[in-house]
């Protein structure tokens, strides 16, 4: 089994990627954490540094040498952003650290997507993670993995009073999480799958990222 892994992350403060980090910073397995973002870092740890950057203004080489996987939780919502800042982040600023992770000959790409997501859909939020989700597949990394989850279960620090409603009802019905998943199984799954799994490209449905997550 791979150690001494050194991880690029993008996406850091999300729900997903705020989770993400401290079990990268917990696990032995790496031995370093370099994160982007938009603002300087609340989370001070002996493995992680930490890099402000301009994803408007496209990302630097250099941020992305000496690193074995790059790990991209990055997204927003139309509702939030807007359209064209719904393009911008879920499809110009995730191709930007992908084409880059590529040249610099970084090994694995992991990539947080959505359930649902298809580059024939007439939605536009599941037509671009579609595309995104293919273009990244056409890369050809040593491994590529793509993780398309459902409903995410989590205290949202920005949330819609009908989505939290919904994320209330998932937590007690949906017993089997055939439409639901905790952050904390879909951010263990994406860290378990640097380590376990079969080069190429994969693509993690929910029920996949629940069974991900459960190995070791």
């Amino acid at each position: 089994m791979a150690t001494g892994m050194r991880v690029l992350l993008a996406g850091s403060t999300g729900e997903t990627g705020k989770v993400l980090l401290q079990k990268l910073l917990d696990d032995s397995r790496v031995t370093k954490v370099r994160t982007l973002g938009r603002r300087e870092s609340k989370v001070t740890h002996d493995k992680l540094e930490h890099r402000v950057v301009d994803f408007e203004a496209g990302l630097a080489p250099d941020l992305f040498q000496d690193q074995d996987v790059a790990m991209c939780t990055l997204g927003t919502t139309r509702g939030k952003s807007g359209k064209d800042g719904f393009l911008r982040v879920d499809r110009d600023y995730i191709m930007d650290f992908a084409t880059k992770s590529k040249e610099a000959n970084i090994k694995q790409f992991h990539l947080l997507s959505s359930n649902g997501a298809n580059a024939d859909s007439s939605f536009l939020y599941l037509n671009t993670k579609g595309l995104v989700d293919n273009k990244v597949q056409e890369m050809n990394f040593e491994k590529a993995v793509i993780y398309r989850p459902a409903v995410l279960l989590c205290e949202r620090e920005e949330s819609r009073f009908g989505e939290a409603i919904a994320r209330k009802i998932l937590t007690w019905t949906d017993t089997g999480r055939r439409m639901s998943i905790y952050v904390t199984d879909v951010a263990q799954g994406m860290l378990n799958s640097i380590f376990v799994g079969e080069n190429g490209n994969h693509i993690l449905e929910n029920h996949h990222i629940i069974s991900r997550a459960k190995e070791t």
